[in-house]
């Protein structure tokens, strides 16, 4: 075999790799596991396939939520990131107060221990398996109709899997709405 043959053949080979290496981690997602959590501050509802968490509209206040975010493989995911929304900065209508996570220990043990979280830093998740994550935001200052709400059922997150970083919106598996009976106008 000649010298420029064997050059030929490792490149196709390294490009073969790269494409393979491309396409397993592009097409790697995350998903919302099998539990959620809220305090006695907040009621659930479920109508067809849809769950909603409600709370009551208070500006100011915080509100604590728990979702799971489910690897589920065939490679272990790093998680660098959890955000409420990943539009542009002044279109964010809800800020993390507190983010926090309690560690499963298998793939079917998605427990929410508010006493046992720890703040979130850069975790793996087993393939496999999910991540209760503890979420507090800030209700905010903002005008509302009487009826209206704000609301989302997706977390942004940031994420590595096999090294190449990934931003996907995860569903919660649930909507959370924030919702004013009477309405509201922020005083100025």
């Amino acid at each position: 075999m000649t010298r420029r043959r064997r050059l030929l053949v490792a490149a196709t080979l390294a490009v073969a790799l790269c494409a393979g290496y491309l396409s397993i981690t592009t097409r790697h997602r995350l998903d919302h596991g099998n539990s959620w959590w809220h305090g006695a501050d907040a009621e659930s509802r479920t109508e067809g396939p849809t769950t909603e968490v409600r709370f009551a509209f208070d500006p100011g206040r915080q509100i604590t939520f728990g979702a799971t975010i489910r690897n589920p493989g065939p490679w272990p995911v790093t998680i660098t990131g959890i955000a409420v929304g990943d539009g542009p900065a002044d279109q964010h209508v809800f800020t993390i107060a507190r983010l926090a996570v309690n560690h499963a220990e298998e793939a079917t043990a998605a427990l929410f221990d508010p006493a046992t979280a720890t703040p979130f830093r850069s975790t793996t998740v087993p393939a496999g398996t999910q991540l209760p994550v503890f979420v507090a935001i800030t209700i905010p200052d903002a005008e509302m109709a009487p009826g209206d709400g704000l609301f989302f059922d997706d977390l942004a997150v940031d994420y590595a899997v096999l090294g190449l970083p990934r931003h996907q919106r995860v569903p919660m598996g649930f909507r959370l709405l924030v919702h004013s009976e009477s309405g509201y106008v922020p005083v100025s």
